[in-house]
């Protein structure tokens, strides 16, 4: 198949990134190479892919340091390069969450949509236009959110399970790993550490301006039982889940997967969740770690983590999350995607 991926220029593509859109798109861009389809990336000019690369800017638009408004001009210029060259791809496959739709309909090469982020209300009116599109969830759980959408398929996210290996000994502390944000519920993971008097690293990027970091986060690190290690790459992020005893995901959104999930899981280590999105989904009661609504309930899962099996969790990220797995769940509904669209345009070629 000709195939191409269209996704935000905002942030380089590679399978090393520490941003999950982009290492997901770079794992499955390079993975469909390696089988041998024929893949065109449009993003970022920056990005590390096996694909060719296809790009309105020598470097990712983040480093331009641009205004908003001025953003957006870069990314309909990538879509718009995108869409000149359709007829070229038997498919388009894009990662934008709404903007592409407007280009969609241009074009008699079909298009599959993957929506990363929750639906924001402003923007359901927009989507509700466009409903008809072939869009592709992450979860079950993200169809409920909009089940008027015309979904043509739920593919997991995968986890290269040759690079995120398995650990059956990790060392005493817990883990934090993504945003600092108040949706992300960071520090309901710090009150269930403390409560449950244990350590504690954290991970991830935090917002100076959102007020959020000096107010909730700050004042609760000591260095030695809340532990802050700032922004991690991946070696240091798979080291870090490698040796946790447990990965707390205490989301306060609505998650459409949660990537770091599975890579902890691929790891070995159970992972401790809120009740909420496709947290549930994922984890497996009491298999790979538990689901919970409270911080009370946090604190008592991470005092019976050692209940979970280190080898059940990992068994169950190669058998529902691999890159295998993932990579030919695409290559099927492509395939399905493609094959209706060429049967439109035959009955419409008839009728004429």
């Amino acid at each position: 198949m000709k195939i191409a991926q269209l996704i935000y220029n905002y942030h380089p593509v590679s399978p090393e990134s520490s941003r999950a859109i982009y290492s997901s798109v770079g794992l499955l861009t390079n993975n469909l190479v390696d089988r041998g389809h024929g893949v065109v990336l449009f993003g970022a000019g920056n990005s590390q892919t096996k694909a060719q690369l296809v790009s309105v800017t020598d470097i990712d638009v983040k480093q331009k340091e641009l205004p908003e408004s001025l953003t957006r001009y870069y990314f309909h210029s990538l879509i718009s390069q995108c869409y000149s060259q359709a007829a070229e791809f038997d498919i388009i496959h894009s990662h934008f969450s709404l903007l592409s739709a407007f280009y969609s309909r241009l074009t008699e090469t079909p298009t599959v949509q993957s929506i990363h982020s929750p639906f924001k209300d402003d923007l359901r009116p927009f989507f509700l236009r466009f409903k008809d599109n072939n869009y592709v969830s992450f979860s079950h759980a993200q169809r409920k959110q909009m089940p008027e959408l015309n979904w043509v398929a739920n593919i997991y996210h995968g986890v290269d399970t040759d690079f995120f290996t398995f650990n059956p000994s990790p060392q005493d502390y817990f883990f934090y790993l993504g945003r600092i944000t108040e949706d992300k519920g960071v520090h309901l993971a710090i009150d269930a550490a403390l409560a449950a008097k244990v350590k504690l690293v954290i991970a991830g990027a935090s917002y100076l301006e959102e007020g959020y970091w000096h107010k909730f986060i700050e004042p609760k690190i000591d260095g030695e039982q809340i532990k802050y290690v700032g922004l991690a790459d991946v070696p240091t992020k798979i080291e870090y889940l490698r040796n946790a005893k447990g990965l707390l995901f205490p989301s306060q959104v609505a998650e459409t997967f949660g990537l770091s999930m599975i890579e902890a899981m691929a790891c070995g280590t159970p992972v401790i969740g809120w009740d909420i999105g496709s947290i549930p989904e994922v984890i497996q009661e009491k298999e790979t770690g538990y689901v919970v609504k409270t911080v009370a309930g946090m604190t008592k899962a991470i005092k019976a983590i050692d209940k979970i099996s280190r080898r059940a969790t990992r068994a169950r990220a190669e058998n529902f999350f691999s890159v295998e797995k993932m990579v030919t769940g695409y290559e099927r509904v492509y395939a399905r995607v493609i094959e209706e669209s060429l049967k439109k345009k035959k009955k419409n070629g008839f009728k004429k």
